[in-house]
């Protein structure tokens, strides 16, 4: 195991000549809890575990380094505190005699569990299992390392709160890969938006497994709610739990996302149902979205939506439901009026009266008259409410209509009947205009490595660097992006991708090249950004093909905005004398040459 590399326990970034981390503010002399692993803890004689991450009742999450594929990891132990302890000095555990077979019992559980999530390992919203082993009297997990921020995060730097269109994008692949994981009998109990990360790619992915006693009451562990998302049966040991269990969750997490305003604790709920409707919190919501998170979000899990594909049957199916009418100026977000205005109930009733009462052609004739008065106030109405157009506004598009397109969805009234007093509105995908498509949420790149972020980018944009020289920020770090974060894209139209990127500082200074090829000299002259050139010179105590001397000496600055040149020197040994010539005059001549070269050499190298 190469253990030769320093690097940061805290983020398992390189540190650099001085011990220092560039990446994070970790430092070897933070303290840790000693009932867990110590950083730089070697397990496997392959991975190197650096800071705790997280801990429950089921065991302790850390980050890790994998000698041998060069890459981070999660390492996740089984450690239930309430079951064992950590051995002084050493890493084993010791078990509570007491509760040998439940400790024994929850392990296979864990492994069983990590095996399965193994075998899954070509689903992309998930963190799968790569590698599993037995150490230390305890089972212990490799992970995979996700980039990113967990959701919660990521919502408090995103105003808490998204659309429906911008949320429906970013769920979609979450909700085929937890159906995935529901048909393998695995049911996480867990989610909320401190267990979804959102990657630097802007997707979404599920992590956080753990064994079901964990996230259960009365099982002899310490259990782990997240308040707010926790279904009502895991409150209780007796109650049975299921698909239906995540359905709940996820639907809270679609509540919190949508409303800003994270959902009442389902505990809570059991006594005194109070939670809000998300549409009377947040009106864009369309209302059949916020019907179908309040029935998968039904305290009593009999009556619940019981599957993920259900939920989602629901959520996207075309929506059609009828409304009545209750009055000429009842509002109604429709987008396109009908050029037959709707008769009211007044004046169905009114006409029903003259049908049947047969009245004289007087009255009838006063009828029509207060008929055509009724209809003309009716379009008068609906013309003021739904389609007048404003002075100001010229041709653009009124309120209610803009109301009708936030919430999500378009509703259309195309009915020409008279005969009913109803009006049909349905729900139809909308019409999104952004400025770069959509499909995927742009992340913010701001503070990466330019050449990270054209491998985990560059096949959804065509990214163009611009740079700029600075003494003051970090050489291949991105300072500005011209697609703000949170911006949706569509990768398929590959936008261009601006990004402002730091060259480093513009006066470098030429590096050292004692003992250098000019092969090796030159690859350093290149990551410097150095331009330069080559000098062959004759020389007896340099190695040919070795760095003899720069036109600039060492250590003095070069500056590379302006693109200076650097001269090389670089030995071609000494000419051999003729053979075929004795003569001293040849002797004579080829001990003058080395002379006058030495001097050369020795002027340069005072140079």
């Amino acid at each position: 195991m190469d253990t030769s590399v320093k690097l940061c326990m805290g983020c398992m970034n390189e540190l650099d000549a001085n011990g220092v981390c560039h990446y994070c503010s970790y430092t070897d002399d933070m303290p840790h809890l000693q009932s867990y692993l110590a950083p730089r803890t070697v397990l496997d004689s392959r991975y190197i575990v650096g800071k705790m991450l997280t801990y429950n009742g089921e065991g302790a999450s850390y980050i890790c380094y994998d000698t041998i594929r060069k890459t981070k990891a999660v390492v996740r132990e089984y450690m239930p505190d309430t079951l064992c302890e950590r051995e002084r000095g050493t890493q084993r555990l010791i078990v509570n005699p007491d509760c040998l077979a439940k400790y024994k019992t929850y392990m296979s559980e864990f492994a069983d569990m990590n095996k399965t999530l193994s075998r899954m390992r070509n689903l992309s919203h998930i963190s799968t299992a790569m590698d599993m082993f037995a150490e230390n009297n305890t089972t212990y997990v490799i992970l995979e390392y996700v980039e990113g921020v967990s959701l919660k995060k990521f919502l408090q730097s995103n105003t808490g709160y998204l659309t429906w269109n911008q949320v429906k994008k970013l769920f979609v692949p979450l909700f085929t890969t937890l159906s995935i994981i529901h048909n393998e009998g695995i049911i996480h109990r867990g989610i909320s938006p401190e267990n979804i990360i959102v990657t630097t790619d802007g997707e979404l992915k599920l992590t956080g497994f753990s064994i079901s006693s964990i996230r259960t009451s009365n099982t002899g562990l310490s259990p782990e709610f997240y308040s707010g998302y926790t279904a009502p049966e895991q409150y209780s040991s007796l109650e049975y739990q299921g698909t239906w269990t995540d359905v709940y969750a996820i639907a809270a997490v679609l509540y919190r996302i949508l409303t800003g305003c994270a959902p009442l604790d389902a505990n809570t709920r059991i006594y005194n149902d109070t939670l809000v409707d998300a549409c009377r919190i947040n009106p864009n919501i369309p209302a059949h979205i916020s019907n179908v998170i309040a029935r998968a979000m039904a305290v009593r899990g009999e009556v619940r939506i019981q599957s993920v594909n259900e939920l989602v049957t629901e959520l996207f199916s075309k929506h059609t439901h009828i409304e009545h009418q209750k009055g000429a100026t009842q509002t109604i977000p429709i987008q396109k009026v009908s050029q037959r205005p709707k008769k009211t109930q007044t004046q169905t009733a009114e006409r029903k009266a003259k049908q049947e009462k047969k009245t004289s052609p007087a009255v009838m004739a006063l009828g029509i008259s207060m008929l055509a008065v009724f209809l003309a106030l009716g379009i008068f109405l609906l013309y003021q409410l739904l389609g007048a157009p404003s002075a100001e506004s010229g041709d653009s598009e009124n309120s209610l209509l803009n109301s009708a397109y936030m919430s999500g969805g378009q509703y259309d009234d195309s009915s020409e009947s008279s005969q009913s007093d109803s009006v049909i509105i349905e729900e139809s995908e909308p019409d999104d205009s952004y400025p770069y498509g959509v499909g995927s949420i742009m992340p913010n790149v701001v503070g990466m490595r330019y050449e990270t972020v054209v491998k985990q980018l560059g096949n959804d944009f065509n990214i163009r660097a611009e740079y700029f020289y600075s003494d003051t920020e970090e050489k291949g770090i991105i300072t500005e992006q011209n697609i703000a974060e949170g911006s949706e894209y569509d990768p398929e139209l590959k936008n261009e991708l601006v990004l402002k990127v730091c060259k480093g500082t513009e006066n470098v200074p030429v590096p050292d090249y004692s003992g250098l090829s000019y092969k090796d000299y030159s690859a350093i002259l290149d990551s410097l950004d150095i331009k330069y050139k080559k000098a062959e010179v004759e020389s007896s105590r340099v190695t040919i093909g070795y760095v003899v001397s720069t036109d600039i000496g060492v250590g003095y600055n070069i500056n590379v905005k302006d693109g200076e040149i650097l001269t090389v020197s670089v030995s071609i040994g000494v000419p051999q004398p003729d053979s075929s010539s004795g003569s001293a005059s040849d002797n004579s001549q080829s001990s003058g040459s080395e002379s006058r070269n030495r001097q050369s050499e020795d002027s340069q190298d005072e140079g």
